[in-house]
């Protein structure tokens, strides 16, 4: 390689280099000051509350109503004895070995929601009566397809075979 040629290189790695660090030291991430982190406070009830509503969310102090429905208990007495092997049902020996019987549990509720009521509070009401599996998907669903400023004030019933557009169409 000539004596120019090299010159020529080496000044171009110097001019290069010069380049990186004016704009690495002239860069806004490096002019940043350092974030010190304020040690945090207790907040009270009260306090979060108006700081949520100060930034536009509604806050609710009461529990949600869930009218679930109501069960009735029946005595031990007037229950029914568990039938024998003489007395059971007979089954049908022919079915497959791979048929099996499950059991579903249908839950059922009145949902009611009061004038204010937000989507997330209607989702959590939904999730504890185990209607729906996750409150959070819900509101997924109900956000994809903007229904969650739609959800309506009144009395709806509601039941756990019911599908999230089911249920969105009823309460929107």
């Amino acid at each position: 390689m000539s004596p120019h040629a090299l010159k020529g290189l080496a000044g171009g790695i110097v001019l290069a280099t010069g380049i990186i660090w004016v704009t690495q030291a002239f860069s806004p991430e490096a002019t940043v000051e350092p974030i010190t982190i304020v040690e945090q406070q207790e907040l009270e009830v009260s306090e979060m509350m108006a700081a949520l509503q100060e930034q536009g969310y509604y806050v609710s102090a009461e529990e949600p109503e869930i009218e679930a429905t109501e069960v009735e208990e029946i005595p031990a007495e007037e229950l029914e004895e568990q039938p024998t092997e003489e007395e059971a049902p007979e089954v049908d020996e022919d079915l497959p070995d791979s048929v099996t019987v499950e059991t579903v549990n249908v839950y059922s509720m009145t949902l009611v929601i009061s004038q204010g009521t937000s989507s997330h509070d209607v989702a959590n009401q939904l999730e504890q009566a185990n209607i729906i599996d996750s409150a959070s998907e819900f509101l997924r669903y109900l956000d994809r397809n903007n229904l969650a400023e739609k959800v309506r004030a009144g009395e709806f019933d509601v039941n756990s075979a019911m599908s999230y557009q089911d249920i969105a169409n009823r309460i929107t």
